[in-house]
């Protein structure tokens, strides 16, 4: 199982999402059932740009080829940037909420998923400007 992306780098070409892109093609062979691939992706499609080394959509079609795919967007039945649940203020602002925290997982995952819930920004923000994205799988303990 993989986790956690969160990137920065100083060439903006290929920054955040750029360095998921640049990763998930670098360690193509990790990604095979089971994956998850959750945390801070600082990215969305409202942002897709060409000058950069992929963008939101390229990476989510690019895990879509490996059957692995937004759990979130598949349990609200959503598309991606049109999120109806912010995971991040910026400048810790309820006004300026974007959905940047994504859970991608395996389709073996997708029927397992008993709830999805995002943190309430009053609970959250005095900690971070994220809010932590929950998700519960049933689990199969037949050994």
């Amino acid at each position: 199982m993989q986790s956690g992306p969160w990137t920065a780098k100083r060439n903006y070409k290929e920054r955040y999402v750029g360095q998921i892109w640049l990763a998930i093609h670098h360690y193509a062979e990790m990604f095979a059932e089971p994956s998850i691939l959750i945390g801070d992706f600082n990215s969305n499609t409202i942002w897709d740009r060409k000058e950069r080394v992929g963008n939101h959509t390229d990476v989510v079609s690019k895990l879509a080829e490996t059957n692995i795919h937004s759990i979130y967007h598949r349990h609200f039945n959503c598309e991606q940037g049109k999120e109806k649940h912010p995971t991040f203020y910026l400048y810790r602002s309820q006004q300026k909420p974007y959905h940047l925290d994504y859970c991608f997982a395996s389709t073996s995952f997708l029927d397992k998923v008993q709830s999805i819930g995002i943190g309430k920004y009053e609970s959250w923000i005095a900690h971070s400007d994220h809010s932590p994205v929950m998700i519960s799988f049933e689990v199969n303990n037949k050994y």
